[in-house]
């Protein structure tokens, strides 16, 4: 059906259901300020369509409906579901294919499988139960935005997974993934249940797929590709993170302040690969926050020595950040006992020294200090004396060294110094890390 002419029921109260079907409007449609009981238009062609402060007490329903020129849904109202399945969203002059900042959605908000090629914008809207965009396709011109919604509320989910599709001469449908060609905004989002980004497309163009101070008890982030861009989680908070190790190895992330409860990653997820994950997103700087949650993490999952490797690799990140002495002195203490956190290694090279000594003076016997006198001559006992520095075994100070073995002497008792210390210390800390 044509319609011709400007349909304009702007601030106008419409107490009966409306319906149209395939209708091609002439003129743009306007709505704004208008109270609605219902209206539903399928599969129409709308040059425009303003609807800005609309009041629907039911259902807004426009599915598989054409919009050359943009929807505009500001500070609308619609009190049961709006449906926008199927539709097809072109920009309008501003570049926005679908303004809806302000938007209250009473239950769901289906937009699934619609192409747009301009500028989604829900900033500040709510949802009353879930918002779905499942199996779309949103693109835009390059290093431009395809979703901003900044503040967005869902009292559930938001739903960016891929969706069912129906298959001509096809028996089944087939699975249409959601695809993102542009920038993302979420940033400061509040998500009541679940966040899903399973497997879809991500082709940032340069830019940032952000969700920076998002909420939400969980998010599932496995999309099956990351292209050109990088995905922001900073001061993001989660209960599960689940996530793939494939994801990260398209992108690298950022992590400041990025707390979570749980981890569930979907698929293997080895420590070390896991560690890498911190090392992109910190690479250039120190930033002890991601590694200090991982560890946190695997501590509260019962995983403490895991924990502890997390926080040795926290350490040696530091290490990028040190003048050319300061790392040479980071080095020889994340060789000798793991910055404290593998106390065992100290104990190691207390062990190797001890028999490299004993196999020295056992050699090249000092001379007693006063001949006839003392005890009986015994290298493993006299380096022992010499390594541990809180004991007396009452041999050092009764043989006189000389030469190279008086040198030695002083380096058997300043390693001792460090690795006695060193393995007391990093004791003292695991038992304090278990309790």
């Amino acid at each position: 059906m044509q319609i011709t002419g400007t349909l304009d029921l702007s601030g106008l109260e419409v107490n009966t259901y409306v319906e149209l079907v395939e209708c091609d409007f002439e003129r743009p449609v306007i709505l704004t300020g208008t109270r609605m009981v219902t209206l539903r238009l399928v599969g129409c062609v709308l040059p425009g369509l303003n609807a800005e402060g609309l009041r629907v007490l039911g259902d807004l329903q426009l599915p598989r409906c054409e919009f050359p020129n943009g929807l505009v849904l500001k500070n609308a109202r619609v009190e049961i579901d709006l449906l926008l399945n199927q539709a097809v969203l072109n920009p309008d002059r501003r570049g926005f294919s679908l303004m809806a900042n302000g938007l209250v959605v009473g239950q769901d908000f289906q937009a699934e499988c619609i192409q747009s090629t301009g500028r989604i914008s829900l900033a500040d809207a709510q949802v009353g139960i879930s918002c779905s965009f499942r199996g779309s396709q949103l693109r835009n011109e390059p290093g431009q935005y395809v979703l901003t919604a900044p503040r967005l509320q869902v009292e559930r989910s938001l739903h960016f997974s891929p969706a069912a599709v129906e298959q001509e001469h096809v028996v089944g449908p087939r699975e249409q993934p959601t695809v993102f060609e542009g920038k993302v905004q979420l940033d400061d989002a509040r998500i009541g249940d679940l966040v899903d980004l399973d497997r879809a497309r991500l082709l940032l163009g340069g830019g940032a797929f952000s969700m920076r101070r998002m909420q939400a008890p969980e998010l599932r982030f496995c999309p099956d590709e990351i292209d050109n861009g990088w995905v922001v989680l900073t001061e993001a908070t989660v209960g599960t993170f689940v996530d793939s190790l494939s994801a990260w190895s398209m992108s690298s992330p950022e992590l400041s302040g990025f707390v979570y409860k749980r981890l569930a990653p979907s698929g293997a997820f080895p420590l070390p690969e896991r560690i890498a994950w911190l090392e992109a997103a910190t690479w250039g700087e120190y930033d002890p926050e991601p590694y200090e949650q991982l560890a946190s993490v695997l501590r509260a999952g019962g995983e403490p020595q895991d924990a502890d490797t997390v926080l040795l690799a926290r350490m040696r990140s530091r290490r990028q950040t040190l003048g050319r002495a300061a790392k040479i002195w980071d080095a020889v203490q994340d060789v000798t006992f793991g910055y404290g956190y593998r106390p065992g290694r100290a104990a190691v090279w207390l062990a190797v020294i001890w028999g490299l000594g004993s196999l020295w003076f056992t050699l090249r016997p000092p001379d007693p200090m006063k001949a006839g006198e003392g005890p009986a001559w015994s290298a493993p006992i006299f380096t022992l004396d010499l390594l541990l520095p809180i004991l007396d075994l009452g041999q050092e100070t009764q043989w006189h060294t000389e030469g190279i073995s008086m040198w030695i002497a002083v380096v058997l008792a300043f390693a001792g110094w460090i690795l006695a210390t060193s393995v007391a210390v990093g004791a003292a800390a695991v038992l304090l890390r278990r309790n």
